[in-house]
């Protein structure tokens, strides 16, 4: 199928920022971002963009993938036993650029020093975040990629919640979900599946166990996303209850406010208003539960082709949101050795607030008081 994205005019909109940025060539070596200006799907791979040439170093096992998925894009192949950085020197040398921009918050010390050994002549300028800002605003083909993962794990899950508590363990849980994905059309999840038990649920990074039983739990936290053909991911979290959980806040309350402080946040995610005000919408909800100081984590984060991308919600962070911006809201209530419960969705910013772009119904499951 052919690709839905115009890759020539991203890389266009890179080469107009180099004047901007001060350098005569721009280095992309970050995988991810390489994809977004290319469509190459592959890894060990950087592209060069400079004023009237774009050129693509990889190497041999990724040659003819390269004229199937970049066709049009010059190659070069580095020879076995050079290694990547090495090759990039050689031919950032051939360029004869004297500035080259390179993505500082992904590039290695010993990867600068062997490019700066080869190239000595040249100014190296550290970029952060310049792909990435283009990635934060979606256009109308990647906010269609972004509905079908919502999609594909939306039904993954609709498949599996009701027989929840009848599997063996939550390892086998998460597999199964994963499994449902591909076969809804995902390429694979979008991060590593968390299904936690009980108490389990209380720990927001949870790796599932092939010893933790489901059936017999209280609840059960499940955090799982798809990937699509395309590579644009989503992010769900959603609580299934079955027994009530001795103490306070009970399942019901730490449910509610977490519900109560998503809608929130949904309606502070309109353009202009930074993500530290969307956090402080969802923090103000949980404090009138009295609930804040058992969230621990940001409140939601942007999705696309990474599942953790900007912008971030957390405290003060003054980022401005765009309409355009797809994003996750996730408040979260944790107390520990006892329970778990974080409701999370994807958003789409707007003039209006948040538009919710998944569609799964919240409820705990049963009346636990």
């Amino acid at each position: 199928m052919p690709s839905p994205f115009d890759h020539a005019a991203r890389r266009e909109r890179l080469r107009h920022q180099l004047g901007a940025l001060g350098v005569g060539l721009f280095l992309v070596s970050r995988a991810v971002n390489v994809r977004y200006l290319t469509g190459f799907t592959g890894d060990s791979t950087a592209l060069l963009c400079l004023q009237g040439q774009e050129l693509l170093v990889s190497d041999g096992r990724y040659a003819e993938q390269l004229q199937r998925e970049c066709p049009g894009l010059e190659v070069f192949i580095r020879p076995p036993g050079v290694t990547l950085p090495m090759a990039l020197g050689e031919v950032l040398k051939a360029t004869g650029a004297r500035s080259v921009g390179f993505e500082s918050a992904h590039v290695s010390v010993a990867d600068l020093g062997t490019w700066q050994g080869i190239v000595k002549d040249a100014e190296w300028k550290p970029c952060a975040d310049v792909v990435e800002a283009f990635r934060r605003v979606k256009d109308d083909a990647e906010l269609a990629c972004i509905r079908r993962a919502i999609g594909m794990a939306e039904r993954a899950y609709q498949s599996i919640e009701p027989l929840l508590d009848r599997v063996p363990s939550e390892a086998e849980a998460a597999a199964e979900l994963e499994h449902l994905m591909r076969r809804q059309g995902a390429v694979g999840a979008a991060f590593a599946t968390i299904v936690g038990a009980g108490a389990n649920a209380a720990l927001p990074h949870y790796h599932p166990k092939a010893g933790a039983p489901l059936a017999g739990s209280t609840h059960v936290l499940v955090d799982w996303g798809a990937q699509e053909e395309w590579g644009y991911r989503s992010d769900l979290t959603r609580v299934k209850a079955w027994q009530p959980v001795a103490g306070t806040p009970t399942l019901n309350a730490a449910h509610a406010a977490a519900v109560s402080a998503q809608a929130a946040g949904a309606e502070a995610l309109r353009p202009g208003n930074t993500a530290g005000d969307v956090d402080l919408a969802v923090r103000a909800v949980l404090a009138r539960h009295g609930v804040e100081d058992l969230f621990i984590h940001g409140s939601g984060h942007g999705i696309g082709l990474d599942i953790h991308e900007a912008p971030f919600f957390r405290p003060g962070n003054p980022q401005k949101l765009e309409a355009g911006m797809v994003v996750t809201l996730e408040p979260g209530i944790y107390c520990p050795g006892r329970l778990g419960v974080r409701v999370e969705d994807d958003f789409l910013v707007t003039n209006e607030g948040g538009v919710r772009l998944s569609h799964l119904p919240r409820e705990l499951g049963l009346d636990l008081g």
